[in-house]
């Protein structure tokens, strides 16, 4: 699968792409920053609320995103990228200002080789054989 990346002013573009995120019979169509320094997957806790994703009782903290530690919850939910589907757990917190997720290591790398073309402005997705839930 071949995605164009992201123009967010017109001299920068960054690899965002649409992704769809499930849970209970609902669904999201939710833009998601792909992001190699990233160590998991990380979505707005708006949407765990609507979609109605359970989250656990204790909190995570994290940096790298935003002004000092930011805390978040675990939820698993399903990711759905051109034809394919699969369920992950990823980190649900207070990120509605960035306008996107993020797509890390644990929960998107895991199950894609992924090739950043800066020169093409695209990025490639392979889908891994033998996935495993994490």
């Amino acid at each position: 699968m071949i995605f164009p990346y992201r123009a967010i002013t017109p001299r920068i573009k960054r690899p965002i792409i649409k992704i769809i995120l499930k849970a209970k019979g609902s669904f999201a169509i939710y833009p998601a920053l792909i992001d190699s320094g990233a160590d998991y997957c990380i979505f707005s806790i708006e949407l765990a609320q609507v979609l109605n994703i359970k989250l656990s009782k204790s909190k995570v903290s994290f940096k790298g995103i935003g002004k000092g530690k930011i805390k978040g919850f675990w939820g698993e939910v399903e990711i759905r990228i051109g034809e394919i589907s699969y369920r992950t757990k990823a980190i649900f917190a207070e990120i509605s200002e960035f306008g996107h997720g993020i797509l890390g290591q644990k929960g998107f790398f895991d199950f894609f080789i992924v090739k950043f073309d800066l020169t093409e402005e695209e990025i490639e997705l392979k889908e891994k054989l033998n996935l495993k839930v994490n």
